[in-house]
């Protein structure tokens, strides 16, 4: 390698260098910044937020009646939350994801830094969206969705291999059990529920001089009234909730009320129901073994 060809290299890998360290800058953490108390679920933890604070994976979401909030990550995606919403930051296998259990969220990736998909998941619907804007609404028996511009994947989650691509100005929606309704406009209802300021773009919330990036010092063990909803949602993430909710199983009153509820929730039944421990084999030594052999 010549001289001139080794300094075109060290440049180009001075560029790519710079180029990774401005994105690993962008997509810091993503902030919720709260309109009024929003009720956080961290690890096995319930606290309050007042104010903004970085979000981790695995954060579960509640608005209040009154409230709403938004979330800002660093790769330019923007999630605003309606009033009455539950939703959990989740992890695809491939970029991030969001699972909306209940309630109202509006989506706009605006920013080419935002590489990897989003994917929402809801009990009826999974979407994912790449760029451009939505508005999502769930519940358990039901999901609907609104493209505003941009294009999304839809999925059905109990038929895996059915895809739909669905481009600007088209709605979806789908009861459980059934398949999924495509048309070009909104549903009347749809329109008239969905919260008034998902009516406009959505901006970015100019960020506080003194964020408070952490949670709240003071919070209070999670109950089963909390998680109820959760334990039993016909979601993705449920399969994460054994595992985390473990120790909440040990006292009570949670093991109770999880054994109330087995038939809602069998994967629990180990957990109250550990199988007996497999008996101990004996070790044959090798003397043993042969002294065996050699008396038949």
């Amino acid at each position: 390698m010549n001289a001139r060809t080794l300094l075109q290299a060290l440049r180009i890998g001075f560029a790519i260098a710079c180029l990774c360290a401005l994105q690993c800058a962008q997509a810091g953490p993503a902030i919720l910044r709260p309109e009024g108390a929003v009720t956080l679920i961290r690890a096995t933890t319930v606290f309050k937020v007042d104010a903004p604070i970085a979000l981790e994976r695995g954060d579960l979401l509640a608005t209040d009646a009154q409230g709403s909030a938004q979330i800002e990550d660093g790769d330019g995606t923007i999630v605003a939350l309606g009033a009455d919403t539950r939703i959990a930051i989740d992890a695809a296998p491939h970029g991030d994801a969001l699972a909306l259990l209940s309630g109202w969220i509006k989506i706009a990736r605006t920013h080419a830094t935002a590489t990897e998909p989003l994917s929402i998941d809801t009990a009826t619907l999974d979407a994912t969206l790449r760029d451009g804007a939505a508005v999502l609404h769930a519940s358990r028996d039901a999901s609907a969705l609104f493209i505003e511009t941009g294009g999304m994947t839809l999925a059905l989650p109990d038929q895996a291999d059915a895809r739909q691509p669905l481009d600007g100005e088209h709605y979806a929606e789908r009861e459980a059990g059934k398949p999924l309704d495509v048309r070009t406009r909104p549903a009347p209802s749809f329109i008239a529920a969905m919260p008034l300021p998902f009516r406009d773009p959505l901006a970015s919330v100019a960020a506080p001089t003194k964020a408070k990036l952490t949670a709240p010092a003071q919070g209070r063990p999670a109950t089963y009234a909390d998680l109820a909803d959760w334990l039993a949602a016909p979601l993705p993430i449920r399969r994460t909730f054994v595992a985390r909710f473990r120790p909440l199983a040990q006292g009570e009153p949670f093991r109770s009320h999880v054994r109330q509820n087995l038939r809602n929730l069998p994967e629990w039944r180990r957990v109250l129901c550990p199988p007996p421990a497999m008996p101990r084999r004996r070790a044959v030594s090798p003397v043993q073994a042969q002294s065996t052999e050699v008396e038949s």
